[in-house]
């Protein structure tokens, strides 16, 4: 693996973050209502919407650096939820081609049913919660003691903490198209270890961001006549929090680059060691941005909660550190043969 980005890989993170940064609303009353149809368009015409779906789209590496360069944005728009892991199901289990499409071109907005009790992919009929669903028509679940993929109608939205993303409840029983394909298990598994490692992406954006953030306050804040950077306490905190988001970094990259170059068992235990080194590190970073802040990180004028928020809805998807360190301790026993 080459661990330093390419040419063409800074110019896709620069040109998402660019396009990002327009959109975004400058203010935190701005994400209320934000209308995230212009920054669709742009996405979908830029292709971004397909990365890693297969074919001539790009790889997952490439969905990885733009999900970090939305996240550290703050994007309010669901392209993980709608498009990247609709479009990443739909092609593992062998969907119509022109659905598969629709999504990637922005045409359709399709959100993924997880089970909120086994963190699968829910199944019809019983009530799955839609992550990152802002917009979509639909929910793409399984049919009840079945592989064929279907679509249930989904509820309004759900109060949440995350100002940047809504959540929203599949209607029981509501199914609203016919098959879309049939999953395999071990193509459900594929899925799940990507929507890990995209998920960690999305945290690395948000620490990027968030640190930023604290550093920019860090040197302009002023007490005692001097800038708060220039404290010792403080300097060390943020010190501290760029070594773990250097580390986040590169265990986030490397799960979306296993899934594409390792067996399905070692690209496995990359997603669920980023998913749980990226939850655990990125909550204190967040929290450590707050603090830095004051009492001012936790008003609405400041973004410094918002990323916080962010940060802990990502973390809560699929489970926390406490559910993937439990993960990969039952993958080295299987490896080890130990019995569990």
């Amino acid at each position: 693996m080459d661990v330093q980005f390419s040419d063409e890989e800074l110019l896709l993170r620069d040109t998402v973050l660019a396009v990002a940064e327009k959109a975004a609303p400058e203010s935190v009353g701005g994400l209320e209502g934000f209308d995230d149809a212009a920054l669709w368009a742009r996405l979908a015409d830029a292709g971004v919407l397909g990365l890693g779906a297969g074919g001539e789209l790009g790889s997952l590496t490439d969905a990885a650096i733009a999900t970090t360069a939305l996240g550290r944005a703050l994007a309010p728009v669901p392209y993980l939820g709608c498009a990247v892991l609709p479009a990443q199901l739909l092609a593992l289990a062998g969907a119509d081609p022109a659905l598969l499409d629709a999504v990637v071109a922005g045409r359709r907005r399709l959100a993924v049913g997880i089970d909120p009790a086994t963190l699968a992919i829910g199944r019809e009929g019983a009530p799955a919660l839609a992550w990152d669903a802002g917009g979509a028509e639909a929910a793409i679940v399984r049919r009840a003691g079945g592989a064929e993929l279907t679509a249930v109608d989904l509820g309004p939205p759900t109060p949440g903490v995350d100002l940047t993303r809504c959540t929203r409840w599949t209607r029981a029983g509501a199914v609203t198209e016919g098959s879309f394909g049939r999953l395999s298990d071990a193509d459900e598994r594929r899925w799940y270890c990507t929507a890990l490692a995209l998920a960690s992406a999305d945290m690395v954006g948000v620490m990027e961001g968030g640190l930023q953030l604290a550093v920019d306050h860090a040197l302009a804040r002023e007490q005692f006549g001097v800038p708060i950077g220039s404290f010792q306490a403080i300097q060390h905190l943020l010190a501290e929090q760029r070594t773990s988001l250097d580390g986040a970094r590169s265990v986030a990259v490397y799960a979306a680059w296993a899934l594409g170059h390792r067996q399905l068992d070692e690209a496995a235990l990359a997603a669920h060691t980023a998913k749980a080194y990226c939850s655990d590190v990125g909550k204190r970073l967040c929290e450590a941005v707050v603090q830095v802040h004051g009492g001012m990180g936790l008003t609405w004028e400041c973004k410094a909660h918002v990323y916080l928020k962010r940060m802990l809805f990502d973390r809560a998807f699929l489970g926390d550190e406490r559910v993937h360190f439990r993960r990969i301790a039952e993958l080295r026993r299987s490896e080890a043969g130990v019995g569990l």
